[in-house]
């Protein structure tokens, strides 16, 4: 007469893995709250300006703060991650748009948008004319929503920094 085995109170190897696996999204979604629709907006803008996320963790001041690594993390996710791609453009398609105006008017300047405004020279005193048509003969290079106003900003920043 056999006796019937009791069941191990210990899971089997291929169960604890089950279980771990289990667990990851767990993480993806725990850092879904932190990364705001607006922070999402400015990282693709600002992406899209430098192509390169140092530069955007350096120079971009987001929700919270975020190191080069949860940057990155967060930029292969919007762009390999099905899911999060999705909810993320989702809620970004939900923003008011002053608030996507705002978020546009804080975009870094590519390096060739800075190369142009170099050319407008540090010993004169430019006007908001000067910047206008800088605008006007290069719309390819400037982001969009740049202003000769933004320019102009831009421009003195760059002067008392002697750059």
């Amino acid at each position: 007469v056999s006796t019937p085995i009791a069941p191990s109170p210990v899971p089997t190897p291929g169960l604890a893995k089950r279980m771990k696996k289990s667990k990851q999204p767990l993480q993806v979604t725990k850092d879904l709250g932190r990364w705001k629709p607006t922070d999402d907006l400015l990282l693709i803008n600002a992406v899209l300006q430098t192509n390169d996320l140092t530069s955007v963790h350096l120079g971009v001041k987001f929700s919270c703060r975020f190191n080069l690594r949860e940057i990155q993390e967060r930029w292969y996710a919007l762009l390999y991650d099905p899911i999060i791609s999705k909810l993320a453009c989702q809620a970004m398609r939900q923003l008011h748009p002053e608030a996507i105006a705002a978020i546009q008017s804080k975009v870094l300047f590519s390096k060739a948008e800075e190369q142009l405004l170099n050319k407008v020279g540090s010993g004169s005193q430019p006007t908001l004319d000067t910047f206008q048509d800088l605008l006007h003969k290069h719309p390819d290079v400037f982001y969009p929503s740049r202003t000769a106003k933004a320019l102009q900003l831009h421009w003195q920043l760059m002067k008392q920094y002697y750059l």
